[in-house]
């Protein structure tokens, strides 16, 4: 049982709010719908194709996300068609609604998840004739911006104001950029994508990857970076006039959000995320050894160096995601294989990684014992749950 939704959203209300009109087509018919939406937005009318009503279950907090409401409808005959109508502002990581910006993402929950029913969305932007929106296409005979049509993130909508952004791009490389003082990040970008992308073809196998997109949304704060399918989202790049500052903070952030093409996790909202962003990491950091530059490679790493004791274990007694422990850990978990071993071990248990469909721990450590066999995936395991690495692999 599934459906599919066409989902119109407007931006016309001029003061950073959204009205969505999202339409539901079931394959089957159903008598009950369940979904989550953000608490900050407001359920102007649903209505199906027979009699129903609907009601908040319960208010609760999705990893990731705004807080949300759980909210159910029902029919008193089967349903074929549901309409769900909301409003109101979003907030979120990198969630923005103003005239030269718009940013949405599941991080403000402003579209329905979480639905009792598997369902695949097309979003329809009405009024953007003055945008450009990434990753969607522009039908003249609609005035409509359509989303999801190719395999892209449901609902990771940006749009940019023609004549208030750049672009810089090389091959099937964009980077988008609104403060022209990031023209020169945007140039050292471009620059170091075919070799980083290179590099990891080489060492774990190359990927079909169409293009990719790098958005930097310029905020008002911050400078952290998420990653989806062929896109990449800056908060904001720091400027700086030093040329090796711009080079590592290019590598550093590009070669994380690269990686993860080839290094994700099964499930990233559990301990389990260690995986994915372990891998990227350790990626972009065998990249810049294989540039020979051991200074920026210990400097990169010295965040971690100094955090990671302060951060709770990788493995959570509850099985949850611990905020800092999954990404500093791993990556210092790493650094004792590396400083007892090399970086070419390091890069053997990065290929062995890459290697697995299902990239659980559980999957990575038992290829781990098949394929090296010399107490590394005994020690990774220990190394889950110890408070600090000192020792590991005496």
């Amino acid at each position: 049982m599934a459906g599919n939704a066409e989902v119109y959203v407007n931006f016309g209300g001029g003061d950073g709010a959204i009205g969505v009109k999202c339409v539901i087509f079931f394959d089957s018919p159903v008598t009950d719908f369940g979904f989550s939406l953000s608490t900050l937005l407001s359920i102007d009318n649903i209505s199906a194709d027979t009699e129903s009503e609907w009601k908040i279950t319960r208010e609760w907090q999705p990893q990731w996300q705004h807080r949300s409401n759980e909210i159910e409808v029902s029919g008193i005959a089967p349903m074929r068609e549901l309409t769900i109508e909301y409003s109101g502002r979003v907030s979120g990581w990198c969630n923005i609604v103003e005239e030269r910006r718009i940013a949405l993402s599941a991080y403000s929950a402003w579209t329905i998840s979480e639905t009792s029913v598997p369902i695949g969305f097309i979003f329809k932007m009405m009024d953007m004739d003055d945008y450009f929106i990434i990753n969607a296409r522009y039908e003249p005979s609609e005035k409509l911006w359509i989303y999801g049509e190719t395999d892209h993130d449901p609902g990771n909508i940006i749009a940019l104001k023609k004549g208030y952004y750049h672009v810089a791009s090389t091959g099937n490389f964009s980077f988008y950029f609104l403060d022209a003082a990031e023209g020169v990040y945007a140039e050292s970008y471009t620059r170091h994508y075919e070799e980083i992308m290179e590099y990891y073809s080489s060492v774990f196998g190359k990927k079909e990857i169409g293009k990719i997109d790098i958005v930097s949304l310029d905020l008002e704060k911050g400078g952290g970076a998420y990653f989806r399918k062929e896109l990449i989202v800056i908060e904001k790049i720091h400027i700086s006039e030093d040329t090796n500052e711009i080079r590592q903070n290019t590598i550093g952030l590009l070669g994380h959000e690269l990686g993860h093409n080839w290094f994700f996790s099964a499930d990233t909202t559990t301990w389990e995320d260690w995986v994915g962003e372990t891998g990227a990491e350790w990626a972009a950091l065998l990249y810049i050894l294989s540039l020979g530059d051991g200074e920026f490679f210990e400097g990169h790493l010295s965040w971690a160096k100094e955090r990671y004791r302060e951060t709770p274990v990788i493995k959570s007694p509850d099985g949850s995601r611990p905020a800092d422990g999954v990404h500093i850990r791993g990556v210092m978990l790493f650094y004792e294989i590396y400083r007892k071993y090399g970086a070419e071990k390091v890069t053997k248990i990065l290929q062995i990684l890459n290697g697995i469909s299902v990239k659980t721990t559980a999957n990575f450590l038992a290829q781990l014992k098949r394929q090296m066999d010399d107490g590394i995936s005994d020690a990774i395991g220990r190394g889950l749950t110890m408070e600090d690495y000192a020792g590991l692999l005496n």
